[in-house]
């Protein structure tokens, strides 16, 4: 079966999506969003470097709307607000095509939002006979399917850590950096990750998700962050960051189970490899267990050559890439991964 598929936005990481949508056997493009004026009107082929595929882009949502197709995968820039994004989301699913998103970290599992929010998706599904299904790679599989699918072995669990490591000096996109994150920003200014985590409302997803899943309940959250300033002024791929101002962080949440920290979620943050020499290195993410038995488990990025967060965005498109069919077939209403079959890459194998 062929699954016709639209693109919603096309930056670092619904570029990829795109490619991959267009080059897949069991996919086919129909339509594609883009923001910018300069984007609308041209090939959404020639948009993303792989040349004319006969799908021209589009900056009119309704026109989306309008088209015939199976799935929309939604992957608009991340925002402050999240009230817009879900608006999208909604209209989407009630014109009767499928939802993959990427955008907000608490669509990973949406009752952490709040049961109007659930009532909101659950009735767009109802109204448009489609499913809705929230996605990523950390949230979205590292902090959730990859534990999850590790528990399998474990006899008992004292602590259980998931860790990213990334160094963001190639990222492009002075929006997440800058204005979501607060690099580049003296330390007492508040951003949203540090209120978020603070307040154990950021990545607060993928610990529940993980909790329902192994069905334990936790007992509280508690957020931690820790930032480092930048020795002199020097510059990344999406600004400068100034002396003195936040150049790397380390944050993330405990689960708190019988009194301790059972489920930890930890990120690891730069924006140049010498900083904070004491905190963990390397590129990717990690399982730490702490029981019986204990292990750990290391996927680490292997660049060949590549930019180590492109190669990030890459893995996060294909994660919503590869679960569009499973997605299409579920039933209506909300389906995250503890609803879904394993989202497995399909007919990833095939000649170059």
């Amino acid at each position: 079966m062929t699954y016709r598929v639209i693109q919603w936005a096309t930056g670092a990481t619904g570029s990829h999506a795109l490619r991959a949508i267009a080059a897949h056997p069991e996919l086919e493009l129909v339509g594609a969003l883009v923001y910018s004026k300069e984007k609308a009107g041209r090939d959404a082929g020639e948009l993303v470097g792989v040349g004319r595929i006969g799908v021209t882009a589009t900056n009119d949502p309704e026109e989306i709307l309008a088209l015939d197709a199976d799935c929309v995968v939604h992957m608009s820039q991340m925002a402050l607000d999240p009230r817009p994004h879900l608006d999208d989301i909604c209209r989407i699913l009630e014109s009767g095509k499928n939802v993959v998103t990427t955008v907000l970290t608490d669509l990973i599992y949406p009752v952490v939002m709040g049961p109007e929010v659930v009532q909101r998706l659950e009735a767009a599904c109802k109204a448009g006979g489609v499913s809705f299904h929230g996605t990523g790679i950390q949230p979205g599989w590292a902090s959730e399917v990859l534990p999850l699918v590790l528990s399998g072995l474990w006899k008992r669990v004292d602590r259980v850590t998931v860790r990213e490591i990334l160094d963001y000096a190639t990222y492009p996109s002075r929006v997440t950096l800058f204005d979501l994150m607060g690099f580049g920003h003296p330390p007492e200014q508040p951003s949203l990750i540090r209120l978020g985590i603070l307040a154990g409302k950021i990545f607060d997803a993928a610990l529940r998700m993980v909790a329902d899943g192994l069905g334990v309940e936790l007992q509280e959250i508690r957020g931690f962050y820790e930032p480092v300033l930048a020795p002199e002024t020097y510059d990344i791929a999406c600004g400068t960051i100034e002396k003195g101002t936040v150049a790397a962080m380390r944050y993330g949440l405990h689960g708190i189970v019988d009194g301790r920290p059972a489920l930890v979620i930890e990120h690891v943050t730069r924006t140049r490899g010498d900083l904070a020499p004491e905190w963990p290195h390397g590129r990717g993410w990690s399982v730490d267990v702490e029981g019986e038995p204990s292990m750990r488990c290391t996927v680490q990025i292997a660049t060949d050559g590549g930019d180590e967060n492109d190669q990030g965005c890459l893995g996060t498109a294909m994660h919503a890439v590869n679960a569009i069919p499973l997605v299409c077939e579920a039933a209506p209403g909300i389906r995250t991964f503890l609803d879904l079959p394993m989202v497995l890459g399909r007919r990833s194998i095939r000649p170059r």
